[in-house]
């Protein structure tokens, strides 16, 4: 994995087992961020009610990051970059694809049950308008992975025929469940896990 994913995971282990109120200024900002562009959109979120909500003045802010959309790069590594990465090492791995897929998922839901930051304001077309390239091209590298997956999963007699296009939307549609809905648990993720590959095993 490279640099910046090693970085954000170790990040996000750390600040899952910090309060908030001792997380260093980066990280409120990014939090805050993170909160305002869920509520009102990227471009609805000024610089200033970020500072505002941070408890900083705005020229505070430039200190840590160029611009909005640089916390929104940033933000990108969470949502993308890393699930990216993980997806490309489980196509990559050894076994049977079942369990690949399987320890993908329980992988894939709890980081975004328990991430940090608010992630509901993430979206392929924010990525996209805004430029953030690397982003877009990590969004690409998931799909074709978990499409890789699938595909050893059907030439395997694992997984059902024609599951292959219909499962990386599915697990899209259940990790926004899992940041979105404030009442997910460790049963919740068990159970996304359960709900997919009884869809994608073959009988």
């Amino acid at each position: 994995m490279s640099a910046i994913v090693e970085e954000a995971e170790r990040r996000v282990l750390d600040l899952r087992a910090t309060p908030k109120t001792n997380w260093g200024t980066k990280d409120r900002i990014l939090l805050a961020a993170s909160q305002l562009f869920a509520l009102h959109g990227f471009r609805g979120a000024s610089t200033r009610a970020i500072a505002e909500q941070v408890g900083v003045r705005q020229p505070s802010l430039f200190k840590h990051f160029d611009s909005k959309r640089e916390m929104l790069g940033e933000l990108a590594v969470f949502d993308m970059h890393v699930p990216a990465a993980h997806a490309q090492r489980a196509a990559a791995g050894d076994g049977p694809a079942t369990d690949r897929l399987a320890a993908y998922l329980a992988w894939d839901f709890e980081w975004y049950r328990t991430m940090p930051f608010d992630l509901r304001g993430m979206t392929v077309d924010l990525v996209k308008s805004e430029g953030l390239t690397d982003a877009q091209r990590a969004v690409g590298k998931w799909t074709r992975a978990i499409r890789a997956i699938m595909k050893q999963g059907v030439e395997s007699g694992e997984f059902v025929e024609g599951s292959v296009r219909f499962v990386p939307p599915v697990i899209e549609t259940i990790s926004w469940h899992m940041v979105h809905s404030s009442n997910v648990t460790g049963k919740t993720v068990d159970d996304g896990v359960r709900f997919v590959l009884a869809a994608v095993i073959g009988r």
